[in-house]
């Protein structure tokens, strides 16, 4: 080893020294198992238990994983649980760490340098996997060779359960370029990923000590070194936003994470990645952290101080444009609001600018007008004036009919960007994990006229329940379509079921299997 070689490795061998720490259960890091589970605890008593729990019944066996929880001078009995798991379960690694680091990124680092497993996962102390989370998650990688393979993530609160970045579970891929999903660098938190261990030592790919951002840098990374992922519809994590789970992401200062979003900003446009790479991930730190975190929020209208919100957002200007890219910001937004609001923004219309944050807030009857055959939704502004924002489509009418053994739907759509729609889908109203997903052949008539078929063999092995109705476009995009029926359509199907089409409540097409 030369004398380069020797310094890194010190440098490395002193990151993971400078906060002491004592370990249970040592002698398991020795054993390379199938899959490493690292979980950062900071006062996570309540949660804790069922967090372990979920990782303890994983179908691929328990004594295939090594779990490893990494203590940041919890005070609430996280401590004391920790070493009754540890007791009960040799393969429970328990790491106490002896001073706090104020963020999951040196326990969340400590235990991946400690994991000698061939992949590895993170998971958060108040979070929990499904049952086969893991195992779908590792077959995959298995069956792909890939460095990354990431699956559905379900946010739970007090009143509804819902899918966290669509985009990454839409459809079963295996080994796809990650630039060939679109949004795929937004919403960068450890959920439901796993990733090859060798991948992240090898390119000692670490979270950086912010308070804020880091996971997000972090996965950049681990993307960059992923040239093929793979991806997966089936469930794998649940993210806990039950009331009374103070988490980091609700006390967040905007501000204070703007800077920690501007350092990741500055750090891949450091990189100089190609153009058509590079403008994904800034697309995500300037339009989602930049614009709609910072601007399209309550927390703007709220603010007695938005002047500190406009000079944030012109350091993020001054930054990207010190860099001098072959591109603009205003070609890399993609939302018709953002493009909006920038166009406000630069042009110093402060007020409009607001009152645009109020409308988009505030107002609940969006109605849809048409101006030179296109639709807008335009916004009223002071003193007689209006700001219309563009509208990519809208179905303007739908009609539904059974014929040849195909259900049929014409729809009317008009808009700037007029999709190509790609399948139906169905989401069960009442278990968010259940999707069915059915064929659709489009022909598309005159003046924006679409006919969709749909096979009514492709409904009968479909479980009885009530499904929200969906078309799907763009890869994850989806729409719900409106139509008014006077009586239900009722298609018998095998097995004494039936399928009936209808009108919600809402007026858009609903279905049901009986």
């Amino acid at each position: 080893m030369n004398f380069i070689s020797k310094l890194k490795s010190k440098i490395e061998d002193d990151y993971y020294t400078q906060v002491p720490y004592e370990i249970m259960n040592r002698k398991q890091l020795e054993k390379r198992k199938k899959v490493t589970v690292i979980v950062p605890v900071y006062n996570a008593f309540d949660y804790l238990e069922k967090t372990v729990d979920s990782v303890i019944v994983q179908t691929i066996g328990f004594e295939n994983i090594t779990l490893i929880l990494v203590d940041d001078q919890s005070n609430d009995g996280s401590r004391h649980l920790m070493r009754k798991f540890s007791k009960l379960y040799p393969n429970i690694v328990s790491v106490f760490l002896k001073q706090n680091t104020g963020t999951p990124a040196f326990p969340r680092n400590l235990g991946a340098h400690l994991a000698k497993s061939k992949y590895a996962m993170f998971l958060d102390a108040d979070d929990w996997l499904s049952h086969d989370g893991i195992q779908v998650l590792y077959e995959l990688m298995e069956k792909t060779k890939v460095n990354y393979a990431v699956g559905k993530s379900i946010q739970v609160d007090s009143k509804k359960k819902s899918i966290i970045g669509r985009y990454e579970s839409s459809q079963e891929r295996e080994g796809v370029s990650p630039f060939s999903i679109k949004h795929l660098f937004y919403h960068l938190g450890p959920r439901a990923r796993m990733m090859k261990l060798d991948v992240l030592k090898k390119n000692k790919i670490r979270y950086p000590e912010m308070k804020y951002a880091e996971d997000k840098q972090f996965f950049i990374d681990v993307l960059l070194k992923s040239p093929e992922i793979s991806t997966t519809t089936e469930p794998v994590y649940y993210l806990n936003r039950m009331d009374g789970n103070d988490s980091l992401t609700k006390q967040t200062d905007i501000i204070e994470k703007m800077d920690s979003n501007i350092k990741v900003l500055k750090y891949v446009l450091d990189k100089q990645l190609p153009p058509s790479e590079e403008k994904m991930i800034v697309n995500r730190l300037i339009e989602f952290d930049s614009i709609t975190r910072l601007f399209d929020r309550k927390h703007f209208l709220k603010s007695e101080d938005k002047q500190m919100y406009y000079d944030k957002f012109q350091e993020v200007i001054d930054v990207f444009e010190g860099y001098n890219r072959p591109y603009r910001i205003e070609d890399n937004l993609i939302k018709p609001i953002s493009q909006v609001i920038y166009k406000l923004y630069s042009e110093k219309k402060y007020g409009e600018l607001e009152q645009l944050i109020d409308w988009s807030k505030n107002e609940k009857n969006k109605t849809p007008q048409m101006i030179e055959s296109r639709p807008y939704h335009t916004v009223d502004i002071d003193h007689h004036k209006q700001v219309a924002v563009p509208i990519p489509f809208v179905i303007e009418s739908a009609e539904v009919a059974l014929s040849h053994n195909e259900v049929k739907l014409k729809l009317k759509v008009t808009g700037h960007t007029v999709p190509s729609f790609e399948r139906v889908k169905l989401q069960h109203r009442k278990h968010i994990e259940e999707v069915e997903v059915i064929d659709l052949h489009v022909k598309e008539e005159e003046s924006g006229v679409m006919e969709l078929s749909m096979k009514v063999e492709d409904f009968q092995n479909i479980s009885k329940a009530g499904y929200i109705f969906y078309l799907t476009y763009d890869d994850y995009e989806q729409t719900l379509v409106p139509i008014r029926m006077e009586e239900e359509l009722v298609i018998p199907l095998q097995s004494n079921k039936e399928l009936i089409i209808y009108s919600t409540v809402k007026d858009h097409v609903g279905l049901k299997i009986k």
